[in-house]
């Protein structure tokens, strides 16, 4: 069953309900005594949790908050709450007006929780891209009661990738078990590896995340990992991320992340607030510390809408000097899908003649192909030292032969059959 205010790195909420209520001075005053102790009885760090507090109760005895609705109140306390501790986490939305605690046979259950509604569960896309590299692009971790099936469907969809590039550019977070299912899938399932740890302030313990494949034969443990990480990856994303470069199990790409690594707890306050309080903070197995503030900084550090090309670029390269055929088609695959590399109108002319079986032409600077005797000529995109490929084809190429410095022929290469060359008719 859903819980109610389940301890999960989330990202931050604003304000959850409109309400045009406003508060008369007594009902001020019971609510802001109630919201500072929850304060500090519940904040992760006590002796900022009581400055906070503190700080709370003179801006409402200053009369910043008098005459606000319930929805103005909630987002000037989030301010307020964040902008005191630089806590993204830290938030306050407005309960529905003559919102009502739950029953105590009601204690158990959760605000309404439609699975369909959030299907599915953050996997936004599996693909396969060009030079057999795998892509999951997730953009969060849904309570691991209803996202697991939908993780494992995408592991399997991604097994013998030769490289996998994890997108969480548009990760803000969720469930740290969802966290922990993905993760467990890139480790040796022989060799248990500890993830993660949380500490909850309210309760005085610490969990720990352990690897733990539920299919262990799914697991892969050798495949290169390359993580996409943006300024909006947050929390859960970050800990995924966190997770696998601390471990050295990934090389993570794109831009610092937001900085958020406490889960949190909410608590209503006097029927009328949610407040949302940081309780717990991660603490890595590895550097003993957390991301909190700093955020998760990639090895490779590119504007977040260049990471995918740049990832992809990286891996292809490497299993192309590896001597992976199918890296070395990805390289110039990519290339075509970029518009190709620059080459001069001089460089392009040398290119331009009838071939035993082919005809090479030039047109408004670019190159033009056919086979003889075929009505219609094809653009050609230049995607190497003497390789092009027809604009659009992914799985046939040109490799013009030079001797002597002139070219003597070309080569039609087939990514699922043999060659074939023409020579160069004077």
């Amino acid at each position: 069953m859903h819980r109610k205010t389940p301890l999960l790195l989330v990202g931050t909420l604003g304000a959850a309900v409109c309400s045009s209520a406003v508060f008369a001075k007594p009902t001020d005053q019971a609510l802001f005594d109630e919201l500072c102790r929850t304060i500090r009885d519940n904040y992760v760090f006590p002796e900022i949790g009581e400055k906070l507090a503190a700080h709370i109760a003179e801006r409402a005895d200053s009369g910043v908050y008098e005459g606000l609705s319930r929805q103005d109140l909630a987002a000037a306390l989030t301010r307020d709450l964040q902008a005191f501790t630089n806590d993204r986490h830290f938030s306050a939305g407005a309960l529905p007006e003559g919102w009502t605690p739950p029953q105590e046979s009601e204690a158990e259950i959760e605000e309404p929780f439609d699975p369909r509604v959030f299907s599915p569960f953050g996997v936004q896309k599996v693909e396969r891209l060009a030079g057999n590299i795998g892509y999951l692009d997730l953009r969060g971790f849904h309570p691991a009661e209803y996202a697991n099936d939908s993780i494992i469907s995408a592991v399997r969809l991604l097994q013998g990738s030769s490289t996998i590039i994890l997108d969480l550019r548009r990760n803000g977070g969720g469930d740290p078990a969802t966290v922990q299912t993905l993760c467990s899938y890139f480790f040796d399932p022989a060799e248990p590896v500890h993830l993660n740890s949380l500490y909850f302030r309210p309760t005085d313990e610490t969990r720990e995340f352990w690897t733990q494949p539920e299919y262990p034969d799914l697991a892969m443990p050798e495949t290169p990992i390359f993580v996409l990480t943006s300024s909006d990856t947050f929390s859960g994303g970050e800990e995924c991320a966190y997770n696998l470069q601390t471990r050295k199990r990934a090389t993570l790409v794109g831009e610092t992340t937001g900085g958020g690594a406490h889960p949190v707890n909410g608590f209503p306050v006097a029927d009328t607030i949610m407040l949302r309080v940081p309780v717990g903070r991660a603490i890595n197995p590895v550097t003993g510390t957390n991301w909190e503030g700093t955020g998760v900084v990639p090895e490779v550090a590119v504007p977040a809408d260049d990471a995918l090309d740049t990832a992809l670029e990286m891996a292809l390269e490497r299993l192309a000097a590896s001597g992976n055929p199918a890296a070395e088609w990805g390289l110039y695959q990519h290339a075509m899908q970029k518009g190709g590399i620059k080459v001069s109108a001089d460089m392009l002319g040398a290119y331009v003649g009838d071939f035993t079986d082919r005809e090479i032409g030039l047109e408004d600077g670019s190159l033009q192909y056919r086979r003889k005797g075929a009505p219609v000529w094809r653009a050609l995109i230049p995607v190497g030292d003497g390789v092009f490929m027809i604009d659009g084809v992914e799985d046939f190429r040109l490799e013009f032969e030079r001797a002597g410095g002139a070219i003597v022929a070309v080569r039609g290469v087939y990514q699922q059959r043999d060659s074939d060359r023409s020579i160069k008719v004077e």
